[in-house]
């Protein structure tokens, strides 16, 4: 996931109005076609007369990275080989999706896509092209980790290969650490953190930062799913009041902070909190690691380093699981591209690429999921940003417990409603982690599904 990317995605006002353009377009719409990418950009045809293949990334330097990988193809697999890479803005790229699926006119072959805005279109003919039986014959079957298949996969096909491990750690600050002599192994646990955080707590330092994203997070380390395997939202009822009622009591005793300004995946919080030393840990992806945290805070380089989630201890949780997951990108194929097995052979060789995974980990993105990739060497470098910590070794450790995702047609609402309508009302105690529960559940479910 590239920088500022998520970010973005949250902070798009439009997610309503995303959700209607996924949908059927009225009879009597005409949209504006998706812009094609400027001639003085545009790779041509090459001498077989084929066209070549149009890429769309969500960023600048998922970009540069990927027009580095197409040299890298064609010096290894198909000389031949042309694409046009385009990098939209976050929140732009669907948009320009849902106008290039509905006109057909300058539409992409490739797609990187965020799950979130995957699940926009599950309603209806999904327009991306059911990569399942490739995936069989491909060395991702089983090369990929099991559990992150299900961000693409609806109804047992699947439709994207997923970028990321997008395990989750507990990010910390280890130079306060040391000086007011915490140890991770002592806040190993939940109940340990929270008796922590207590001591520490002051008007201008607090242990965590509270985010709407922790309570999928919690949910899935506590062994739990926000949709069950129809895709319907939210089955345990228990699990995920007790949950909400929790990140509340956090904030109530001072085991963490509300922003009084932004969400921690954005810049004003980085400059308000951490370069201040108000926040001495994050619960985040690894993504959320190795890019936000590296681009947001410079300032305090080799002073950041990451641990196993504390775990669970209660009777209500299954297991005691030290990491989570969240979110995550794909790449998938445009049902009606004129060159599915070109795009295809490109997708297999750059997520099956051992250079190109080892690429994508150093400039320093995400951890990716395909595991024949991990024996190399290079991820086992020291990284001087997190204090000289082997961080792709904690990946990998936490790799096999990251829980399996269950995508929904739900998903992008109940992101919408969760985070727009119902957050700040929680942790301000406008609402009940009850109310909350039951009004997301049933306003999701009038739109069609099973009864609560």
């Amino acid at each position: 996931m590239s920088l500022r990317s998520l970010s973005s995605l949250l902070l798009a006002a439009s997610f309503g109005s995303l959700a209607a353009s996924a949908a059927p377009a009225p009879a009597k719409a005409t949209p504006t076609a998706a812009p094609a990418v400027p001639a003085a950009q545009a790779a041509p045809a090459n001498k077989s007369g084929l066209a070549p293949i149009e890429f769309w990334v969500n960023s600048q330097t998922d970009e540069k990275y990927y027009q580095n990988m197409i040299e890298v193809y064609k010096a290894k697999v198909d000389p031949a080989f042309q694409a046009n890479v385009r990098s939209y803005g976050f929140t732009e790229m669907p948009d320009n999706l849902a106008i290039a699926i509905k006109t057909g006119v300058n539409p992409p072959d490739i797609v990187q896509l965020d799950e979130i805005y995957f699940s926009l279109y599950l309603r209806g003919t999904i327009p991306f092209a059911d990569l399942t039986s490739r995936i069989e014959k491909s060395d991702l079957n089983g090369g990929i980790l099991p559990q992150r298949m299900g961000l693409f996969r609806w109804k047992d096909h699947v439709y994207g290969i997923p970028q990321s491990v997008s395990g989750v750690v507990l990010y910390y600050r280890d130079d306060i650490f040391k000086e007011i002599g915490i140890k991770p192994s002592a806040i190993d646990t939940w109940p340990k953190l929270e008796a922590m955080a207590k001591k520490i707590h002051s008007d201008a330092r607090s242990m965590l930062v509270l985010d709407w994203s922790y309570f999928e997070i919690l949910m899935r380390q506590r062994g739990y799913e926000l949709f069950d395997a129809a895709g319907n939202p939210l089955p345990d009822s228990v699990a995920a009041v007790s949950t909400l009622r929790k990140i509340k009591e956090w904030k109530d005793k001072g085991v963490g902070l509300m922003p009084d300004r932004g969400s921690m995946f954005e810049p004003e919080f980085f400059n308000s909190y951490v370069q201040n030393n108000g926040v001495l840990a994050i619960v985040g992806a690894d993504w959320y690691g190795m890019d936000m945290i590296q681009g947001f805070d410079p300032k305090h380089a080799g002073k950041w380093k990451a641990m196993p989630l504390p775990v669970w201890t209660d009777s209500l949780s299954h297991g005691q699981s030290p990491t989570s997951s969240f979110s995550g990108q794909g790449l998938v194929i445009f049902k009606k591209s004129k060159q599915q097995d070109r795009a295809w052979k490109f997708i297999d060789w750059v997520m099956t690429d051992i250079d190109a995974n080892v690429e994508r980990y150093l400039q320093g993105n995400c951890f990716t999921p395909y595991r024949p990739a991990w024996t190399d060497l290079r991820f086992n470098r020291a990284d001087p940003y997190f204090g000289g910590q082997t961080l792709a070794g904690l990946f990998m450790e936490l790799a096999p417990k990251v829980p399996n995702v269950v995508q929904s047609p739900y998903r992008a609402e109940f992101v919408q409603l969760f985070r727009e309508k119902y957050w700040n009302a929680l942790m301000q105690g406008a609402t009940s982690p009850d109310s909350v529960y039951h009004e997301i559940k049933t306003q999701l479910l009038s739109k069609g599904g099973t009864k609560p």
